[in-house]
């Protein structure tokens, strides 16, 4: 039943179509509330206290719609009513009133129906309504109109709701939902203009919705892509970063097939920025002892074979079980030092040398130089907590695949192993800058 027919059914004043009415009120919600009649304006301390004023507020959250005296009492005091409760609220109506619509009584915007009251819609331009408006709106129309209207809509709501309501339980609730709602109306936003190639605002809402639900992967996704296409590719990798370590502590999953690929394509463009080190030789088969034999061409299905080289035990295990437990990745030695890292990989012919900046007997580089020297083709990934700017330019100059902060995050360190290439070299955004600077 509409406000109409209940005013009818309950014999009050006739609300006039809104067709044939021009609004009374101005009200905003968003931030501190505040109310413009004419050329008044009132604020909160103006509706004659405390209780009058969420009486007002609890109207107009629910605008439009009828409220009952028993669920504004409710709210009003929990289950703590005072005994004159009934009148008591009848009478924070009447000085609403006075304040809102002197002079009307009974017939300006807030009218009494059947059981409780309600706001008439036609005689009050609510900015809470005006959101909900355009974002319906937008819901319907193409990617650039859509894109209008979320932009005003997000400008309307750009400050909390019911901002300076502090004390009532329920207000915090609805300012809870509603900010949740305007986060996710921010990622309808993000991925608009990253429909139509507005990658900043992408960038701008995208990164707002990650920072205040870091759990919401649309979000991540649009900051992600918005980063990417506006060619900030070390600032993508970051934000994929802890996008995916977020999504592993809190829910225990990966990032989205969709970001995975855009997490492999900035690995490969930020290699690719680097340029491409010393064309190197096929391997040949070479006789004699200590022979390299020809690297193995593998199928997509077989697993990759990986050598871990550092002087820390506990670290080789738990990142060997790590590996084991990946479908596509295996871990098929540990070494310690230079001399056993070398021989092992003469040994082992691994896929991929993961090794340790510092051993127990020289650099990761000495042992990476070592390798490559006899099998140019072989793919090194250098790990370290913290690397000189020399460390970083020699890796590159001699052909590492990548190199890794020690203490970064498991995923960033597996997806490298997977997409680690001869030639090129896959940096982590921490290192990048310093790489830059000293190749």
């Amino acid at each position: 039943m509409t406000i109409l027919e209940m005013a009818k059914k309950s014999g009050g004043p006739e609300l006039v179509p809104a067709s044939q009415q021009a609004p009374v009120l101005t009200i905003s919600v968003f931030g501190p509330l505040t109310i413009r009649r004419g050329n008044t304006e009132l604020g909160a301390n103006d509706l004659g206290g405390p209780k009058p004023r969420q009486v007002l507020e609890i109207l107009l959250l629910n605008f439009g719609s009828a409220v009952s005296k028993t669920r504004i009492m409710d709210l009003l005091w929990g289950d703590n009513h005072p005994s004159v409760a009934l009148p008591t609220l009848e009478s924070y109506v009447s000085v609403l009133r006075r304040h809102l619509q002197p002079g009307s009584g009974r017939g300006g915007p807030l009218r009494t129906v059947t059981g409780g009251y309600a706001i008439d819609r036609s005689l009050v331009d609510l900015d809470l309504n005006r959101f909900d408006t355009l974002t319906k709106q937008a819901s319907q129309a193409d990617a650039p109109a859509a894109l209008a209207l979320l932009t005003e809509a997000l400008e309307i709501a750009s400050a909390p709701l019911l901002g300076d309501e502090l004390l009532p339980a329920w207000a915090e609730e609805e300012r809870a939902l509603h900010a949740a709602r305007v986060s996710m109306v921010r990622v309808q936003a993000a991925e608009t203009a990253l429909a139509v190639g507005d990658v900043a605002k992408a960038i701008t809402w995208g990164g707002a919705a990650a920072k205040e639900d870091p759990l919401n992967e649309r979000a991540w996704t649009a900051l992600i892509l918005g980063l990417e296409r506006n060619g900030e590719k070390t600032e993508a990798l970051r934000a994929y970063d802890r996008c995916r370590k977020v999504l592993d502590e809190e829910l225990g999953c990966a990032p989205s097939p969709a970001l995975k690929e855009a997490h492999a394509r900035l690995l490969t463009s930020t290699a690719a920025a680097l340029g491409p080190a010393e064309t190197r030789s096929p391997i040949h088969v070479v006789s004699g002892a200590g022979a390299i034999a020809p690297a193995v061409t593998k199928q997509e299905t077989e697993r990759v074979r990986i050598l871990i080289v550092d002087d820390h035990t506990t670290f080789s295990d738990l990142l060997a079980g790590a590996l084991d437990r990946e479908p596509d990745l295996k871990s098929v030695g540990a070494a310690k030092s230079v001399e056993s890292a070398v021989t092992m990989f003469r040994e082992l012919r691994p896929d991929v040398v993961l090794m340790d900046l510092h051993l127990t007997d020289g650099s990761g580089l000495e042992a990476a130089g070592q390798i490559l020297s006899e099998a140019p083709g072989a793919r090194v990934i250098m790990l370290t907590g913290n690397p000189s700017q020399e460390a970083l330019g020699e890796a590159a100059r001699m052909g590492i695949c990548g190199f890794l902060p020690k203490d970064g995050g498991l995923g960033v360190m597996l997806d490298t192993l997977r997409h680690a290439h001869p030639g090129n070299m896959i940096v982590h955004p921490s290192l990048f800058a310093g790489l830059v600077g000293a190749a």
